[in-house]
């Protein structure tokens, strides 16, 4: 089970350091709204954007797509300001997603990054599908079971990342699937520390709690040297997945 305080508290921590750090999420942003815009138009009346964190996907909309409605949310109330920066007449509600009430009705739903943290993805579809008007969207970006997966392997901690097909499934029974995609980048840093340091700056080591004494430092350093080294090098895995969706 996923522990919110703990996600929420993680990304409290590095909303200053998230937009430097978070560099695969920011590609991931700018790409789905070219998706947008290849599969949905550019154009909506009302729009609404969960887990809009600083606002690297706010920021694209806002320079690429049409809207005279933007809504917005975000685990973290220090989001608002982020996104206010941006689109200074937002409508937002601070809370998680998975929790808050939606009242309104809307003809494009975004979230990018956002939903390997939801605990029931089958709810929250069904939730989205509710609030979505006749023939509306619901673009996403996620990451699939390939992400991390050298802290997976070193650390033994890791986000049960659904595989392609088993989202395919879930999204495709309230869902028209326009369009799929996933693909593999790969970082590398100088040393597995500095991998360690990536992740807690962009936010995302909010899975589980780790208590790292010298010695397991050491050993963490040097397993991942030795499985994930490359020219002097260690690398870390992305998995992105991209997802656009039409209400049936």
């Amino acid at each position: 089970m996923i522990n919110k305080n703990l996600v929420k508290f993680r990304f409290q921590k590095s909303v200053k350091t998230y937009d430097d750090s978070a560099v695969i999420q920011k590609e991931m942003a700018h790409t789905l709204i070219e998706k947008i815009l290849a599969n949905c138009g550019n154009s909506f009346d009302k729009v609404f954007e969960f887990g809009a964190g600083t606002g690297f996907l706010s920021k694209n909309m806002l320079d690429k797509i049409g809207f005279k409605e933007y809504y917005a949310n975000d685990i973290i109330e220090e989001s608002e300001f982020c996104i206010k920066n941006i689109i200074n007449n937002v409508n937002f509600v601070a809370g998680d997603i998975e929790k808050i009430e939606l009242n309104e009705k809307f003809d494009l739903v975004v979230a990018n990054a956002v939903m390997q943290w939801i605990t029931d993805i089958d709810e929250l579809l069904i939730k989205i599908h509710k609030v979505l008007n006749y023939n509306g969207y619901f673009a996403f970006t996620t990451f699939s079971e390939q992400n991390y997966k050298e802290i997976k392997e070193t650390t033994g901690v890791y986000l049960n990342y659904l595989k392609s097909e088993t989202l395919k499934e879930k999204c495709s029974r309230n869902f028209e699937i326009l369009c799929f995609e996933e693909n593999i980048q790969t970082l590398c840093f100088n040393s597995p520390l500095e991998v360690l340091k990536h992740i807690k700056y962009s936010g995302t080591n909010g899975i589980k709690t780790l208590n790292w004494t010298t010695k397991k430092m050491k050993d963490f350093d040097a397993y991942y040297r030795k499985s994930f080294g490359i020219n002097d090098k260690v690398t870390l895995t992305y998995n992105p997945v991209y997802m656009i969706l039409k209400a049936k």
